[in-house]
């Protein structure tokens, strides 16, 4: 007999603080932690997960491009390394037992991450912190990330469909204060891909203007970032802009 919803999420909660006393050590809760701008070290706010993340996957990728100008030999030539990315799957939140909305406690919280701060026309950003697992992998420290995607199923209601549990996964994409960027952007000739932070107004086929001085090559960029919708962009978004080999 398959364990209803209720029994499950208890089950999960009573899994994490077993696992705790089993290897002598308390439990400890993964948390965001985030930030006005890369640069700033004041916080604006923290959130700590009601259950930590079960699984977390992250994604470091360089880009090559086939170089053939070598005797006619096609070889695989170094662009650009990708931000590092982060998906942090299946965090449940819970207010059942509190009989208050977990959208309102939780969720509107994490939306936030995803609008641009006033003050600066960018994303603010975060750091994801959780134990010895951030230590490790140095993400608490060396990383700041933008929060680029939530996504939220909500699994129950109470009689006046107050939602009261929430299943949410997060996409994090590595942020660069503009000193880093500029570095990555110096060392890359001009065959080379380019990092551009998207800023307030900006439009693919203005920016394809400023980098190609041809509006025309806005699907070029789209392409290399996988974005569908041109209209997309938001303010601090991190693109690769791509060469145009000859």
């Amino acid at each position: 007999m398959a364990l209803s919803d209720t029994a499950a999420k208890a089950a999960i909660k009573v899994i994490d603080q077993f696992s705790g006393a089993l290897f002598g050590a308390e439990l400890v809760k993964a948390k965001l932690v985030w930030y006005k701008e890369v640069a700033c070290k004041s916080k604006l706010g923290e959130m700590e997960f009601f259950l930590n993340p079960s699984t977390i996957t992250v994604e470091k990728e360089a880009k090559l491009e086939k170089d053939e100008s070598n005797q006619g030999k096609a070889e695989a030539k170094y662009v650009m390394t990708y931000p590092l990315c982060v998906k942090l799957g299946e965090m449940w939140f819970d207010t059942y037992d509190d009989r208050v909305s977990v959208r309102s406690k939780y969720i509107d919280k994490l939306e936030k991450l995803l609008d641009y701060v006033k003050e600066t026309h960018y994303l603010p950003v975060c750091t994801f912190v959780w134990g010895q697992f951030t230590q490790e992998t140095n993400l608490s420290e060396e990383y700041k990330f933008y929060v680029t995607k939530l996504t939220v199923d909500y699994t129950m209601f109470l009689p006046d469909a107050t939602p009261v549990r929430a299943k949410v996964s997060l996409g994090l994409e590595q942020a660069f204060t503009k000193d880093e960027e500029a570095r990555i952007n110096d060392k890359q000739s001009p065959d080379h891909a380019k990092l551009y932070t998207v800023r307030r107004g900006d439009t693919l086929q203005a920016i394809a203007v400023r980098e190609y001085e041809d509006a025309g090559e806005w699907r070029r960029i789209a392409k290399t970032n996988n974005i569908d919708d041109p209209m997309s962009l938001k303010p601090g978004m991190k693109l690769l802009v791509p060469p145009i080999l000859k």
